[in-house]
């Protein structure tokens, strides 16, 4: 939880100033793949504190009483409304897909727009707009750097958007406006290092999967990147002789599981 609460507050002050979506898409990756897949705060002080990303690691609790994670994740959980979206004087910028409602002031106009998603196991995001009266401002919407592909339709009206940045959209907005984002969710490998390739995670959009197994299992690249969604927090990797389950972090309670695998 510290380490969230001190990369969330990094990462949003450099995208206020830089405008630059990689900040976005960093603290997605710190959000899902960490704080939110933390064990709960007990009554008696005891925070999870520390997990580890080698075979077989596990979450635990802090063997000492109060730590300073039971200070940081809570505000860590409140900061979430801070960090999903941002504003500037010509319009809204959204960086986190969480179903939400934003409201806010432009030009004198009362604006609500609200987010619908089952994101990020779903690749769709919705943003209705309602507004007193018309009201010309931009929408950015961040599209992270893996999701090549990602569409942007006003209206029904579609075109494609480029991975790596904000995706603006300027218009003069009404009530019944509305914005369909599409993200594709394909599999992918990212190395530990350059100097380990063949140490590699297993992502899907932004979340991390983590095998849930009892040994290194011998696996393929091709393998991997044929995972296969069972329902919304379980995959399946065909390994020749079976089956491996793959889970990202919030799914995850007491299993041991492993970050990173090694390829054949």
């Amino acid at each position: 939880p510290c380490g969230s609460y001190a990369h969330f507050k990094l990462t949003r002050y450099l995208l206020r100033v830089t405008r630059d979506s990689r900040y976005g898409d960093s603290m997605e990756r710190v959000m899902y793949n960490t704080i939110l897949g933390a064990k709960p705060l007990q009554r008696d002080g005891r925070t999870f504190y520390y997990s580890d990303y080698n075979f077989k690691g596990s979450k635990v609790y802090s063997p000492h009483g109060w730590p300073c994670c039971s200070g940081t994740m809570p505000q860590v959980a409140a900061d979430y409304r801070i960090n999903t979206y941002f504003r500037d004087p010509r319009g809204v910028y959204v960086n986190l897909y969480i179903p939400s409602t934003l409201r806010w002031t432009q030009g004198g106009a009362q604006i609500v727009m609200t987010q619908r998603t089952e994101y990020p196991y779903d690749e769709h995001v919705q943003f209705e707009v309602k507004a007193s009266q018309p009201a010309e401002f931009a929408v950015n919407l961040r599209i992270p750097v893996w999701a090549e592909g990602a569409s942007v339709a006003v209206n029904g009206k579609r075109e494609t958007a480029q991975a790596g940045t904000f995706a603006r959209v300027q218009r003069q907005w009404k009530t019944g406006d509305r914005v369909d984002l599409e993200l594709p969710l394909k599999a992918r490998l990212e190395a530990v290092d350059p100097q380990h390739a063949d140490t590699v995670a297993l992502l899907v959009g932004p979340v991390v999967l983590f095998a849930v197994t009892d040994s290194q299992p011998k696996i393929t690249r091709a393998q991997l990147l044929a995972v296969k969604k069972m329902v919304p927090e379980v995959w399946h990797v065909d390994i020749g002789n079976g089956v491996m389950k793959m889970m990202p972090f919030t799914a995850i309670e007491d299993q041991p599981y492993t970050t990173y695998l090694r390829i054949t």
